[in-house]
């Protein structure tokens, strides 16, 4: 196992102690999980402060780049889309949207959430895929549907970093 220790400025300005043992980058990410978590954690590149253990297992510029968040869709684009919803769309469509599947939530609450995540222009799955970007997972998440979408490269993120990333754009 590749290990990674590092000092990490989280949005609020707190400064922590992290180790990941089970770990993986992009050019703007670090995701991972330390010994004692279930799930990881995502970490912006640029709140690292300092590594302490591993600097030379990063990519860095060689990192593949991370996946962008389209747009926010218009009033009138909405408006386009809905009067041709008829028609049957594409399975991949032109420009690729970004996917999201939400696991481990209440029924009431996962409707709230794919409402906002359709609003900001993802497409919702039910199950992960190669082309699953995200993976937004609560407090009942199975452990099988996790390690697909691990498996598929998507980020996992839970519902406090969803709504971040709809707000700011960014994984905080």
């Amino acid at each position: 196992m590749t290990i990674i220790k590092f000092s990490y400025r989280d949005a609020k300005g707190d400064l922590s102690q992290r180790e990941l043992v089970k770990w993986s980058e992009n050019s703007l990410y670090i995701q991972g999980r330390s010994a004692s978590d279930s799930f990881p954690k995502t970490f912006r590149k640029d709140r690292i402060v300092e590594v302490h253990f591993g600097a030379e297992l990063l990519l860095n510029d060689a990192a593949p780049p991370a996946p962008a968040l389209l747009p926010k869709p218009s009033p009138a684009a909405i408006a386009v889309s809905a009067a041709a919803s008829h028609q049957p769309q594409p399975k991949t469509p032109p420009g690729g949207i970004n996917q999201i599947l939400f696991t481990g939530f209440a029924a009431a609450h996962r409707a709230e959430l794919e409402k906002t995540a359709i609003d900001s222009g993802l497409k919702v799955m039910s199950t992960p895929g190669k082309s699953l970007t995200f993976l937004c997972y609560g407090d009942n998440a199975g452990p099988t549907k996790v390690a697909k979408a691990q498996e598929a490269g998507a980020f996992i993120i839970d519902a406090e970093q969803f709504l971040s990333l709809i707000e700011t754009g960014e994984i905080p």
